[in-house]
């Protein structure tokens, strides 16, 4: 049995290697990193379902000029082959430019020895444009 320590840290692991391929441009390689039957919400969208539409929405948000991310985790628990991680997210564009700052959850599944997103939330702290 893993113990939560080692969990928090493969979370920890995973949200940096989540990091380097957004910052790569790599979609596909981006999608791999979610379960096959994963689901993404983001802000102001209806649900995204399995990897090719997860790949398309991250290709639409690199697009769009979004670079980077950073991820800090508050807090992981965990269930056994399931995990839960609350945090903070940062989205920038290529000069830096903050364009999006807000909160997330990730429901987390191990497969194999691998974890994977599972289901992924995030919310905008920003205020609505308008």
């Amino acid at each position: 049995m893993t113990d939560s320590t080692d969990v928090y840290d493969a979370i920890v692991a995973a949200d940096r290697v989540f990091e380097t391929t957004f910052a790569s441009g790599d979609a596909a390689a981006l999608a791999s990193l979610y379960t096959e039957d994963a689901q993404f919400m983001p802000p102001n969208s209806d649900f995204v379902v399995g990897r090719k539409a997860i790949q398309a929405t991250f290709r639409a948000f690199m697009d769009m000029g979004i670079k980077s991310i950073t991820l800090e985790t508050l807090e992981v628990e965990s269930f056994g082959d399931t995990a839960s991680e609350v945090g903070r997210y940062r989205l920038e564009s290529a000069d830096g430019q903050v364009l999006d700052e807000g909160k997330f959850f990730v429901l987390w599944k191990r497969v194999g020895d691998q974890w994977l997103l599972y289901r992924d939330m995030i919310n905008t702290c920003l205020p609505p444009k308008g």
